[in-house]
């Protein structure tokens, strides 16, 4: 074994393009027995040896073999390390999943052989674990094992009561001592999307808990942003866990549809919930191993002690990032509103307007401001727009999320592979669905537009939080109206009196601006607010990804006890719930997980 390194917070940050991984070259016949070579290659895992895998094979493990989330690159690094956990974990019984073997195909080439699995672990935590394992041929005709991921599905130890994903009656409350200075085992800051999942994987396995939602209504969150705001992926892409809530809504949700489900869900499940409360103060007792938590609750204050403290508040993405750069803003009369502040037209028909930014939000404003018959509309492009169609994008997406597919299903197939294969993946379909129309936006650089559409189309999302456009015909909308302008690469400089002034001396008259700059996206700084300098100096960072192309701090220990981040879109919220709650429920029950940390 070589020299190990433990781990160094903050995590260092790395781009997609950093990340280790390849797709296959190889071509596969159609007659190939699929099933004979997937049984095969599974049978190996109970004794894998390192010329079972190719050179350049990848494994990421989620819990089951790690306890923790890891991806190994190499077929010298996997055996390493999995010869060192086989013994504390002892996997066995692997077993393929019926009718699952198949050759997948990206064209003709790449293409690899894939199918699922289910074993056992036994040592500290008997669990139920699955897999998904993509084989290649090998130089001699033999197949080896090119990618694999593993999956910890439930603990076995746990009274029948460690399954995230199955829920008990729903009439059924974890018992949490709500009085004041009682003890609760987690208190969940947040109470949207992240935070609802992590409450409903805590009481399907029974773990007493309590969600502390700032908002005085379920889904506030999204009904307090503008009025067009909806999502721009499908309805299945973004239900809930457990049963679906979004099944007879529109394809693409908007604010309102997004905040019913999510009541509906809290109805459904008996979500232990206080509205209009916030975590004002969290304070670790070393002694106990706890957190002292203050929680304003309609304006009074009260007290609980916590084993652990999930932060589900936005992931950072609640606070205005706003331009300090624009001098005179005392000058301008019109009015001035982050996108997070606006919340229609309405009151500026007929007049002019300004959107400073050019991604999601920017278009969706500029849309309504349109359709509110606004004279004049003006979008500042401060950099380069990636601009992605979902004549692209929904076809690579909704075969994985659609109402016939279960949604555990699909959250395994898309969030468990390594993400350097899935994103290859990705781009390999998005180059061949662009090259089918690759004039599409020819119209948006006639107009000044500067874009690209680059097929990495998961980049944005995993190391930007956004700063994208996925257009479902907004752009085209906006940019058909004849209302509409746009000034690229010149950047404003500071307010007049009726507008804003631009570097190379050019005005624009404006009644309202709105910046469409974005938010401040580091979790971290916000929990500081909550736990202090002291503690978050310990903690990694929330987003980004580290050099095996796992996100940073999502659902896994982040440098101090008894804390965690949860957050990011839908998908990722809804999967690593499941993660994270298995992690609280199995320290709760004293038997805490023991994290691989080490690098080979």
């Amino acid at each position: 074994m070589a020299a190990v390194q433990g781990p160094t917070f903050p995590t260092p940050v790395i781009t997609s393009d950093q990340l280790k991984g390849s797709l296959p070259t190889a071509t596969i016949d159609e007659n190939v027995d699929c099933t004979a070579i997937a049984t095969s290659c599974i049978a190996r895992l109970q004794n894998l040896q390192q010329s079972d895998l190719t050179d350049d094979a990848i494994w990421r493990d989620s819990l089951s073999i790690t306890e923790h989330q890891r991806t190994f690159n190499s077929a010298t690094s996997i055996i390493a390390v999995w010869n060192e956990l086989k013994a504390r974990r002892q996997p066995h019984n692997f077993q393929l999943v019926p009718n699952t073997a198949m050759v997948f195909r990206l064209g003709p080439r790449p293409a690899w052989i894939t199918a699922a699995f289910t074993f056992e672990t036994n040592g500290a935590h008997p669990a139920e674990c699955s897999g998904r394992l993509n084989m290649v041929p090998h130089d001699n005709g033999d197949y080896k094992i090119w990618v694999f991921c593993t999956v910890i599905e439930a603990l076995k130890d746990h009274d029948g009561h460690g399954n995230p994903d199955s829920l008990p009656d729903p009439k059924f409350a974890p018992a949490a001592n709500l009085e004041v200075g009682g003890e609760i085992d987690c208190i969940i800051a947040g109470g949207g999307m992240a935070g609802l999942c992590a409450a409903g994987r805590l009481h399907a396995l029974r773990i007493p808990y309590l969600v502390i939602e700032r908002n005085a209504s379920v889904g506030d969150n999204w009904t307090k942003r503008y009025d067009s705001m909806h999502l721009h992926l499908s309805n299945s892409y973004s239900e809930m866990p457990f049963q679906r809530v979004y099944l007879d809504k529109p394809y693409n949700l908007s604010s309102r549809d997004l905040a019913d489900g999510m009541q509906k869900y809290v109805d459904m499940h008996n979500i232990q919930i206080w509205l209009s409360s916030s975590v004002d103060q969290a304070r670790w007792d070393e002694n106990t191993k706890s957190w002292t938590v203050t929680v304003s609750k309609q304006g009074q204050l009260c007290k609980f002690r916590a084993k652990h403290l999930v932060m589900a508040i936005g992931g950072g993405l609640d606070v205005p990032r706003l331009p300090k750069e624009y001098v005179n803003r005392d000058e301008y009369q019109g009015t001035v509103l982050h996108s997070i502040d606006w919340k229609n037209a309405d009151a500026f028909t007929g007049k002019k307007g300004i959107i400073i930014g050019s991604a999601n939000s920017a278009f969706d404003i500029a849309k309504n401001m349109v359709d509110s018959n606004m004279s004049e509309i003006t979008m500042v492009q401060r950099s380069t727009t990636h601009v992605i169609s979902t004549k692209v994008f929904y076809p690579l997406i909704d075969p994985l999320y659609n109402p016939e597919t279960d949604v555990g299903l699909s959250d395994r197939l898309m969030l468990t592979p390594p993400y350097a294969v899935g994103r290859l993946a990705i781009m390999a379909g998005a180059t061949a669905l662009q090259s089918q129309d690759p004039d599409h936006y020819s119209y948006l650089q006639a107009a000044g537009f500067k874009y690209h559409q680059n097929p990495d189309l998961l980049a944005d999302a995993l190391e930007r939080f956004g700063g994208h456009v996925l257009d479902h015909g907004t752009v085209s909308s906006v940019f058909n109206s004849g209302k509409f302008k746009v000034k690229s690469g010149i950047l404003p400089v500071s307010f007049t009196k009726t507008g804003l002034r631009f570097q190379d001396g050019s005005e624009v008259d404006a009644d309202v601006i709105v910046l469409g700059t974005g938010f401040r996206s580091n979790l971290r700084e916000s929990v500081a607010a909550i736990v202090g300098s002291s503690t978050s100096r310990c903690l990694d960072d929330f987003f980004g990804l580290d050099a095996e192309g796992e996100i940073r701090g999502l659902a896994k220990p982040i440098g101090h006890p008894g804390i965690w981040y949860l957050g990011g879109g839908t998908a990722n919220a809804r999967f690593h719930s499941r993660v994270l709650a298995m992690q609280i429920a199995a320290d709760v029950r004293g038997k805490p997980f023991v994290p691989y940390t080490a690098t080979p």
